[in-house]
C-alpha cells in the first residue's frame, strides 16, 4: 500500500490560500492603527480640557482661601497679592463690573482654554491705587469650602 494522503474536498475549504489572510491582517492592522491613533488624540485633547480645569479650579481655592487667612486678621487681599495663586497662564481681560457694580469698581476674568470648553474666574476688585479684592466666583462655587475653612479655624 502506498502512504499517500488524500484531503478532501472539506479539508481544503477549511483552509483560506494564503493571499486572503494576509489582506485581512494588513486590513486588521490598518483600523486597529487608526482606532488607536484616534483613542490617543481625543486623550490628548481631553488632558488639555482637564488641565485648563484644574488650574482655573486651583487658582479659585487659592484665592479665596487668602481671602479668608487675610479676613483673619482684619485685612484684606490685595491685586497685588494674587500673583503667586494664579496657576497656569490664563488670559486676562479686565472689565467694568457686572455684578456688584455699586461696590466695586471693575472685574478682572481670568479664564483658561481647554479644547472642549474655557473655565474662568471672575475678581471683583475696588477703587485705590493697589484695590482690595472684594468677591471671587469661578466656574465651580466654592463659597462652601470657604464656609468650612473659616468655621473649622
Amino acid at each position: 500500500m502506498s502512504s499517500i494522503p488524500i484531503d478532501t474536498p472539506d479539508a481544503r475549504i477549511l483552509d483560506p490560500p494564503k493571499e486572503v489572510a494576509f489582506e485581512l491582517n494588513h486590513y486588521q492592522f490598518a483600523v486597529q492603527t487608526i482606532l488607536w491613533s484616534a483613542g490617543t488624540i481625543v486623550f490628548c485633547l481631553a488632558m488639555v480640557d482637564f488641565y485648563a480645569h484644574t488650574y482655573a479650579r486651583e487658582t479659585e481655592a487659592g484665592l479665596q482661601l487668602a481671602q479668608i487667612e487675610k479676613q483673619k486678621i482684619n485685612q484684606d487681599l490685595r491685586i497685588s497679592d494674587i500673583k503667586p495663586f494664579i496657576v497656569g497662564s490664563p488670559m486676562i481681560q479686565t472689565r467694568p463690573a457686572d455684578k456688584y457694580f455699586h461696590m466695586c469698581k471693575e472685574m478682572k476674568q481670568y479664564t483658561w482654554h481647554g479644547f472642549f470648553k474655557s473655565y474662568s474666574i471672575s475678581v471683583y476688585i475696588g477703587i485705590s491705587n493697589d484695590p482690595s479684592i472684594d468677591f471671587i466666583h469661578g466656574t465651580n462655587d466654592l463659597a462652601l469650602l470657604a464656609e468650612k475653612t473659616s468655621s473649622n479655624h
